[in-house]
């Protein structure tokens, strides 16, 4: 009898350690990024610089992505075998984060995006992050 009543609460502790590791993927933070806005909560302003990505479309769905507006896309109906995939390359620089020099923040990202009409997806992996010297 114990041995089961055990088992039963081992399975119900790993129930929910699965449901955390599934939804917590899906949380972004609250950045506000936009290369004409301010951050939120930061006296300065953030600009996006794209590398390897021609798309306006998809530079707008980069943003939209980094502000925390998108947290689930639809796929197309195109890329039910798999995406087209062109990986580039995003760096964020905020400005005036620090009090202290370096003031500025550049934060790099990895792009995986599907090339096809219609399709949203995207990965989105931070490579790096560090302090820069780049405003007064």
């Amino acid at each position: 009898m114990k041995k089961r009543a055990f088992l039963k609460v081992v399975a119900c502790f790993m129930a929910v350690c699965m449901s955390v590791l599934m939804f917590g993927g899906f949380t972004f933070s609250d950045r506000n990024v936009s290369s004409d806005e301010p951050i939120a909560g930061c006296c300065g302003e953030s600009e996006i610089i794209f590398d390897d990505i021609d798309c306006e479309e998809t530079m707008q769905l980069i943003i939209a992505t980094l502000n925390g507006e998108i947290l689930i896309t639809p796929n197309s109906i195109l890329c039910i075998f798999g995406h087209s995939i062109s990986t580039g390359t995003a760096r964020v620089i905020d400005h005036r984060v620090w009090t202290a020099a370096p003031r500025c923040r550049e934060t790099t990202y990895r792009v995986q995006h599907c090339t096809r009409s219609g399709c949203n997806h995207m990965v989105l992996t931070q490579l790096t992050q560090f302090r820069i010297h780049c405003c007064a």
